[in-house]
């Protein structure tokens, strides 16, 4: 798993770098190894990189994980992350995260998932969102529990004040 993490860390710090650069790169990029692959791209509209890969613990989960970011020419950036794992007896977990902003706002996500060996799963997403024209937002929450959905939403002005989400 080291080894993978390590690989991932390297691929993501590449694409970081990729993305914080000035320079009128073109072109293309894109390595694969034994676990997992990486890919960078850059052009007159921007550059984006991503990376991903999977591999097989000693006990028998398996877990892939992935990301991905872009930064765009026009000063729009955006960034994703998730992981899955997979036990023997059937336990599965995921959480994964998002977020973007660019000239007309910004959005975030993050959330998660566990579906137990016995059956039973439970998850949970938060989301916020700003308007960068008029600086009303909006912040949610959804959780599940075995089934039962649970939802709770605020929109607000620039003042703060809570107003009709739609």
């Amino acid at each position: 798993m080291t080894k993978f993490r390590t690989g991932l860390t390297a691929a993501t710090v590449l694409a970081a770098l990729a993305l914080t650069t000035s320079a009128e790169a073109k072109g293309t990029v894109r390595v694969r190894g034994s676990n997992g692959h990486a890919a960078a791209t850059a052009g007159a509209r921007g550059v984006a990189g991503r990376a991903g890969g999977t591999v097989t613990a000693a006990d028998g989960t398996v877990t892939h994980a992935s990301g991905g970011a872009f930064a765009g020419a026009n000063g729009a950036r955006g960034a994703r992350a998730s992981s899955t794992s997979v036990s023997p007896d059937g336990t599965v977990n995921h959480q994964g995260a998002a977020a973007t902003s660019g000239a007309r706002g910004s959005a975030s996500t993050q959330g998660s998932f566990t579906r137990n060996a016995n059956g039973t799963a439970t998850g949970s997403r938060t989301t916020n969102a700003t308007n960068a024209y008029t600086g009303n937002s909006y912040s949610g929450s959804t959780s599940v529990d075995n089934g039962k959905v649970s939802h709770t939403g605020t929109c607000t002005n620039a003042s703060g004040a809570m107003i009709p989400c739609r």
